[in-house]
């Protein structure tokens, strides 16, 4: 049970950083990842004034004090403070794509959206966040969000969008309607560390002491690729290389009937295949079954089971260690349940994020994610579930808005990362790997054996 009571931060006062945000302040301030950024896109129909979009962006940092934020050079090098500000730059900009093709527009102006998100942000001085409104012609426009990971998470991406073009469509922001925000980021981040502390925190560091105890003797990713383990050969170049697989009705709808019957969720399936495919891929490369069924990955928890934090922009986010043991290679429906026990148990104990979580019984590695050197991150296997449903969109008596994705080459940090994300009457599977340590035939024989799984599952469920 999450127990944090919320407090409001003194704003005359240092505000305080969480404790995420301390940790990559204080290992990766002056550092620049791909991994550090989140950009999403909206593609809008219809006549799009971009001075009313501007006044729209203004108001949307008005209403949301995360994406005003800055965090001063700490001298005690802790990184431990945040201010609000507002730099003179906001952040918004406006771009022409030159293409004559529409389709061919809105493959430069993603790629420009792309390319912003290759600029460095000052953390000390700000924006952290941009807009960038694009012309492919007078009637269709993309516009392109770039944010600095630190002041906001995946979910402040769809409502971000959503109240960017409600204000856009108001015309006033008190006309826009839109539900109050109950609490503001420096809040939360104020109350949590009010709230970590003393008996509270050694209760939480008990658990994931017991839990993640030896989790470090076994490396949590397979180690070879037969594609790039050739010593006649230079290593390929470390780049992004991705493989998809699509699940379609009416195998969807088979899946979601054995998830019911089952009593588990889509999450736990996809967990449990997962760890399965790690494990028989270390049998094959010798592991003994001890070895090779302790399986832990990194997920990601988005902290937003509160409701006074459901309609706050900020980085609530956390990741997360997902370990389960399968070392007696127990049938795939026992596995489910297994993963489902490991699903909730982080759920319970989620209140204490992983960056503090590091700090205390890993030290080693506290920040080693933000460093700048691919070769000190342990590798590892990263796993996320989006159980979003249909895509937002907006709609008003002039403009239609979908939300679009912006491709970037960023490189999974651990060397694997599996994204599931459920759209409704589809789920859409993406395995990204780091071309320089896992490559094409290894990719795809690894997404050939999980969707394998998942079908199995799904065949012998549903009987």
């Amino acid at each position: 049970m999450y127990a944090m009571k919320l407090v409001g931060a003194d704003r005359d006062a240092a505000l305080h950083a969480s404790f995420t945000q301390q940790e990559r302040l204080a290992t990766g301030r002056n550092v620049h990842l791909q991994n550090n950024v989140l950009t999403f896109g909206c593609l809008v129909e219809g006549p799009l004034d971009p001075g009313r979009l501007r006044q729209a962006y203004l108001a949307l940092r008005q209403r949301h004090e995360s994406l005003r934020l800055v965090f001063p050079k700490d001298p005690g090098a802790t990184g431990g403070t945040a201010a609000l500000r507002a730099p003179c730059d906001t952040g918004f900009h406006v771009a022409h794509a030159t293409a004559d093709d529409p389709d061919d527009g809105l493959r430069q102006a993603r790629a420009l959206v792309a390319e912003a998100a290759t600029v460095p942000f000052d953390l000390a001085a700000g924006p952290l966040v941009r807009l960038l409104c694009v012309r492919i012609t007078a009637d269709l426009h993309l516009v392109g969000c770039v944010a600095d990971h630190i002041v906001v998470d995946g979910d402040s991406c769809t409502l971000m969008a959503e109240d960017l073009f409600a204000l856009y469509a108001a015309e006033t922001p008190e006309a826009a309607q839109l539900p109050p925000v109950q609490v503001q980021f420096p809040d939360f981040a104020h109350s949590e560390r009010l709230h970590l502390q003393g008996r509270t925190l050694d209760r939480l560091l008990t658990y994931w002491r017991r839990k993640l105890d030896g989790v470090g003797a076994i490396p949590p990713s397979h180690l070879r690729d037969p594609d790039t383990d050739d010593r006649h050969r230079p290593a390929p170049a470390r780049g992004l290389l991705v493989r998809r697989a699509t699940i379609q009705p009416p195998s969807t709808l088979r899946l979601r009937e054995g998830v019911r019957r089952q009593r588990a969720t889509l999450t736990a399936v996809f967990g449990a295949a997962l760890k399965d495919v790690v494990r028989r891929r270390r049998l094959a490369l010798g592991m003994t079954a001890e070895q090779a069924g302790d399986v832990a990955v990194m997920g990601s928890i988005g902290n937003r089971h509160r409701p006074e934090v459901r309609r706050s922009v900020g980085y609530f986010a956390t990741p997360c260690v997902l370990r389960t043991d399968c070392t007696d290679a127990p049938p795939f429906t026992d596995l489910v349940r297994r993963e489902t026990g490991t699903l909730l148990g982080t759920l319970r104990h989620q209140e204490l994020p992983h960056a503090l979580m590091t700090r205390e019984l890993d030290p080693e590695h506290y920040g080693v994610r933000h460093r700048g050197d691919p070769g000190a991150v342990p590798g590892y296997v990263n796993f996320d579930v989006s159980e979003a449903g249909a895509a937002w969109s907006f709609t008003d008596r002039a403009l239609r808005v979908t939300m679009t994705r912006i491709p970037r080459d960023e490189v999974p940090r651990g060397g694997v990362r599996l994204l599931v994300r459920d759209e409704g009457p589809r789920i859409l599977v993406e395995l990204r790997t780091d071309a320089s340590r896992f490559g094409p035939r290894w990719a795809e024989e690894f997404l050939t054996d999980f969707m394998a799984l998942v079908g199995t599952f799904t065949d012998r469920a549903v009987r």
